[in-house]
């Protein structure tokens, strides 16, 4: 191989490297990131406000503190795919009607839903006001979508949804009530575990994991970029072959 051929060769080896171990770099800043993000919510949740549910409104900051008299509305939705103890089933989504026209979603907890999923799970309602007392949360979202959630029918209640679509959920309610004025919240209302009207797995994070191991797994990322460089460190340095001189 000419001395030509040589070069171009070691820098094409050279320029893979550093575009690999740059990748692993970013993937390991992009972790760091998330980390970040993971201690702000954490931070967020942990001092959030404490509120009374008439004072809610499209505003109100995420992970607040909620207590307040309700009535529970039977217009209920069931939040398919939500995994609690290896087992398979949904998320009872209740409306409640508060002032100025607005709707609040409460996540009451989760039931177990059939494999033939050709019966629904009954969620009991009481037909009295009740007491609630939970924190606010994002409404359910998945990483992925494989599809759009149908339209609802406003005249089936409890319907079973995949994705909770504020906008589909929201023109359903509007159309059941005949009121075009009805505003959903952005939210739902996480209800506490020792609240009463609730089902299971009401324990409730708003992380699926903590900052910690977004941070072990940006020390691997770096860990990764460093190795990739001493590889190419060792495999293009010249190693010469000395020949004993004849005595």
């Amino acid at each position: 191989m000419s001395a030509r051929s040589t070069i171009i060769t070691k820098l094409a080896w050279l320029l893979l490297t550093l575009v690999v171990a740059g990748c692993f770099v970013r993937l390991g800043f992009w972790q760091l990131d998330r980390a970040e993000q993971k201690r702000q919510i954490l931070q967020s949740y942990a001092n959030a406000p404490e509120l009374q549910v008439s004072q809610l409104n499209q505003h109100t900051p995420l992970y607040s503190r909620i207590s307040g008299q309700v009535t529970l509305m039977p217009q209920q939705l069931l939040l398919d795919n939500r995994i609690w103890q290896g087992r398979t089933g949904v998320h009872v989504l209740t409306p409640v009607l508060l002032p100025q026209q607005q709707l609040l979603l409460v996540n009451r907890g989760w039931l177990p839903l059939p494999a033939d999923r050709g019966t629904l799970p009954a969620a009991p309602l009481s037909e009295r006001s009740v007491s609630v007392n939970g924190q606010l949360a994002p409404l359910p979202q998945v990483g992925q979508r494989l599809g759009q959630q149908p339209p609802l029918n406003p005249r089936q209640w409890p319907q079973l949804i995949t994705y909770a679509d504020h906008a589909i959920i929201e023109q359903a309610y509007r159309q059941s009530r005949q009121n075009p004025q009805l505003q959903l919240l952005p939210f739902v209302l996480q209800l506490d575990a020792d609240s009463p009207d609730g089902f299971a797995g009401r324990d409730w994070s708003p992380v699926n994991f903590g900052p910690n191991k977004h941070l072990a797994y940006a020390w691997q990322w770096f860990t990764l970029a460093l190795a990739v460089l001493i590889t190419w460190l060792v495999v293009s340095r010249p190693w010469t072959t000395h020949t004993p001189t004849p005595s």
